[in-house]
């Protein structure tokens, strides 16, 4: 019986390891170039409870996502104050925001949409700890 010489690799499997490599490469770029949302692991911040009992919640991280409705005040010391208007469902609450000094690259208007990362002080105005254009 004679046997048949064995070819190598014949070029539909090089066709096929060349997409394979191409996909594998292409998903690890993918994923190491994608922005996630840095404030993922943050809880949006409620509302209602906000509004009724914010006393309980000071020391606390929350994020909001509004429009800017107005910038109140600008100090060189302490930065500016704006007011977000936020809705979450039927509800729609405009809350003070101080943008501290370390934003002052940060071009904020009124009218633009941003997802903000608060700190809740207690009796002072929410605190901005992050600032994302959203």
């Amino acid at each position: 019986m004679a046997r048949r010489a064995r070819q190598g690799v014949n070029a539909t499997q090089i066709a096929i390891i060349a997409l394979i490599v191409v996909a594998v490469a292409g998903g690890i770029i993918l994923v190491l170039t994608r922005s996630g949302d840095p404030m993922r692991a943050v809880s949006q911040l409620k509302i209602a409870d906000y509004v009724t009992r914010g006393d309980s919640m000071s020391g606390t991280e929350w994020k909001i996502t509004g429009v800017i409705e107005a910038k109140l005040r600008w100090t060189p010391d302490h930065g500016q104050l704006v007011s977000v208007l936020v809705e979450q469902g039927n509800l729609k609450e405009i809350l003070p925001v101080l943008v501290p000094q370390e934003f002052k690259d940060v071009n904020i208007n009124v009218g633009d949409r941003f997802t903000i990362l608060v700190y809740v002080p207690g009796k002072a105005p929410l605190e901005a700890r992050q600032i994302e254009r959203s």
